[in-house]
């Protein structure tokens, strides 16, 4: 045939295929619900027609398929909401090393129950005094369906819970030790050293930081540790992943290569490079296990085994197709992997490191190299960092300058330092002692880092300012002469631009969905107000971190101007601490640290005017003491009235009756009996009520009667912890229709805004 007339080849790059892959998996991830088998059925349709782009759709319609085929099951195995709540016995292994906080034990159960998700995340209040990995035990769980707060840019906790296989939290009503589980050898054995860690080092303060450096065991380690490594950007170092096992792998290869060198005979039937490799993704391999092949470490090997097979095969010359082949290996492990920030972070990393080692810019000496691929992977990641947690480091790339070349000796040292102290304690030990002493030397040097003030650079770019900044990373680091290459400093400037979602009118309001608490947003056009900050606990969520301080920097908003906190109760403040680390506050008032809220206090930003009506100078019970805020605009208000009760109530129907109609009102104590009475409500007469109160929670909040009253009014409902969080406009046409965040970006994992707990005449989300 001549090569004229000769058909073009139908693909011709496997990294477009691995592209067109990628973008099928992640158009799954989009979707609000898992498409029928009769969609997917015509999806395939295209890929079997004899058309030019046939291989391209065909890799796109595998990546849809692919990712269905894996999400399904995972779904099928949840809860149902029917039964949430229900006490069920149930058998099963301590499936993960079991993390013992201020007021319970949480560990992974894994069940082989009929009828029983297969692994379930356990929280067991005033349990057992001791739960080992690997045990076996009788429980009666009270089992919940995987459901959690829904916010804009905040944690998703149901997306976490599905990407971890996970069918249903619970908690522990009685339990019974049933011996040891069959099986589970690599987790015990980790138990194991993890409790011959707390032997030999008892009471050591870097006892935390070691074990999660050699047997990935976190629990130890503290909030406010977390807190120095993220203000420092160092999280990597002490969280195994890539970094750990890149060193683990490396100095395997350099350890196996030196020592089949010396028999030079041994390197005529293997070269001793080829040993190297094999050696070091054997490495790898075992520290995986050893740190529990945790989804991170799962990446890193499928990664690390990439590029060992490129190096056996000689295709290392070809950074791009290696890098592809390890993105689909990781994909094809674990497809929902493409919504963990710690993905794209990785490969951006490997990325980088490929463009100085084997790539066109190649700096003379090993230390200038080092410097230039610190300083490059500073650069290249901010826009990633600033993107998935609305703020980078600026200290990141000085202390990683001298962090990184100390845990590539601390690392080896620590494991070479267990298995010494199994086989000869009285070497091993000490080498441990020296391990964790510079662990603690070292932490102690991050939080004297961590308290200096503004090393954090706070925004949040949206995807377009996200994808020009890349573009100006790869430009700046582009080989000379590339003609555009002047123009990469013109491409960072969005990202010092936060996005213009502040209201050009009147105001917006935000109710955020904290669980069984309050926050509220509200932001005029060139001002912003937070109303309370939701709950904290102490070893487990905390609403400033996960919820508020993301839904502010993912808005644009760099500080905020006031904060007010309504009153000292947890569910209003305990989130205090943690937006004021993550967001400037320029004043404060309530309670906590602020100026006192007293009646009759007022300003005024962008024409709407603010008010405080209550409390006065008189003595208050703690929820009556709370501050309620008046905000209004063109004949249009809101009312956030906190957790006052009845008498706080007939003092405001007493002094402001003429000020209490509101279109919108933050319902008094979650709708709570005590609040929200027949007067007060006939006086506010609101057209939309917004319950701050958590999904099913155990107060039963709002009750019944108080859903009555506001319902006799045809007043819209909404209980933020069954639609997310709710936002409403105030504008010239007057106040918008409420945004339900669980029904704006709902994902085929979240829980449908349809299954409210509560089933009343005149609930807005009602269907």
């Amino acid at each position: 045939m001549d090569a004229r007339t000769r058909p073009a080849p139908v693909v011709a790059d496997a990294r477009l295929l691995i592209f067109a892959f990628t973008l099928g998996v992640l158009s799954v991830h989009a979707l609000a619900e898992l498409p029928p088998a009769p969609w997917l059925a015509a999806l395939a349709v295209p890929a079997l027609l004899p058309w030019r782009g046939r291989g391209y759709w065909a890799a796109a319609a595998f990546g849809v398929l692919f990712a269905v085929w894996r999400a399904a099951p995972v779904l099928a195995e949840r809860w149902p909401e029917a039964r949430h709540g229900d006490d069920v016995p149930v058998r099963g292994v301590v499936a993960s090393l079991p993390e013992h906080g201020a007021q319970a034990w949480r560990f992974l159960l894994e069940t082989d129950s009929p009828g029983i998700p297969r692994r379930i995340r356990v929280s067991w209040y005033r349990g057992a005094e001791s739960i080992k990995a690997g045990e076996c035990w009788r429980l009666v769980l009270r089992m919940r369906t995987p459901h959690g707060s829904l916010n804009p840019a905040g944690l998703d906790y149901e997306g976490w819970l599905f990407r971890q296989g996970i069918g249903a939290t619970a908690s522990v009503r009685e339990g019974q030790p049933c011996g040891a589980a069959d099986g589970y050898r690599v987790l015990r054995w980790r138990q194991a050293l993890v409790d011959r860690l707390g032997q030999w080092l008892s009471g050591h303060p870097a006892l935390g930081l070691l074990a999660a450096l050699t047997v990935g065991d976190q629990g130890g380690i503290t909030d406010a540790q977390w807190d120095s490594f993220r203000l420092t950007g160092t999280s990597h170092l002490i969280a195994i992943s890539g970094f750990n096992v890149g060193i683990v792998a490396g100095l395997a290869f350099f350890l196996f290569r030196w020592a089949w060198s010396a028999w030079p005979r041994l390197c005529l039937w293997i070269p001793a490079q080829r040993v190297g490799l094999l050696g070091s993704a054997a490495a790898a391999v075992f520290y995986a296990l050893l740190a529990g092949f945790e989804p991170p470490v799962q990446r890193a090997v499928a990664m690390l085994l990439a590029i060992v097979a490129a190096a056996w095969l000689h295709r290392l010359t070809e950074p791009s197709r290696v890098l592809a082949l390890a993105w689909l290996a990781v994909l094809l492990l674990e497809p929902f992997a493409v919504l963990n920030p710690g993905l794209w972070l990785s490969f951006g990393a490997v990325a980088a490191i490929f463009y100085v080692s084997v790539g066109r810019v190649r700096p003379p000496g090993f230390w200038h190299a080092a410097l230039f691929l610190q300083a490059m992977l500073a650069v290249a990641l901010a826009p990633l960092c600033l993107y998935f947690f609305q703020g980078t480091s600026l200290l990141a790339p000085l202390v990683n300058l001298l962090a990184v070349p100390l845990f590539v000796v601390l690392t080896p040292a620590a494991l070479a330092g267990i298995v010494l102290a199994l086989a000869w304690p009285a070497l091993g030990v000490p080498l441990l002692g020296a391990v964790a002493q510079v662990l603690q030397m070292f932490a102690a040097g991050l939080d004297l880092a961590a308290s200096a003030a503004g090393l954090w650079l706070a925004a949040s770019p949206p995807p377009a300012a996200l994808i020009l900044a890349l573009i100006g990373v790869a430009l700046l680091f582009a080989p000379r002469g590339v003609p555009v290459r002047p123009l990469a400093a013109l491409c960072f400037v969005p990202l010092g631009f936060p996005p213009a979602t502040a209201p050009r009118e009147g105001f917006e309001l935000t109710a955020l969905d904290v669980g069984q608490g309050l926050a509220v947003v509200v932001r005029t056009a060139g001002h912003a107000l937070l109303y309370d900050t939701g709950p904290s606990f102490e070893d487990g969520f905390d609403a400033g971190e996960s919820v508020v301080a993301p839904n502010l920097l993912g808005s644009g908003l760099r500080e905020l101007d006031l904060l007010l906190i309504s009153h000292g109760d947890n569910d209003h403040a305990g989130g205090a601490d943690a937006v004021r680390r993550r967001v400037p506050v320029r004043r404060e008032v309530g309670a906590g640290l602020g100026e006192p809220c007293r009646a009759a206090m007022a300003w005024v930003w962008d024409g709407v005017r603010f008010e405080i009506l209550h409390p006065d100078g008189q003595s208050w019970s703690d929820n009556d003491s709370s501050c309620v805020l008046r905000v209004a605009w063109n004949g249009h208000a809101a009312l956030l009235a906190g957790d006052i009760e009845k008498k706080a109530e007939q003092r405001l129907l007493r002094d402001y009756a003429g000020r209490l109609p509101a279109d919108v009102l933050i319902a008094p104590h979650h709708g709570s009996r005590t609040s929200s009475t027949a007067q007060f409500v006939d006086a506010v007469r609101p057209r939309v009520v917004v319950y701050g109160a958590g999904w099913r929670n155990h107060f039963g909040h709002p009750r019944p009667e108080v859903v009555r009253r506001y319902a006799a009014l045809d007043a819209k409902q909404y209980v933020t912890g069954a639609a997310g969080a709710v936002t409403l406009r105030f504008a010239a046409g007057g106040v918008s229709a409420p945004v339900l965040w669980r029904r704006e970006a709902a994902h085929f994992w979240n829980a449908p805004l349809e299954a409210l707990p509560y089933n009343f005449v005149g609930l807005g989300a009602s269907p």
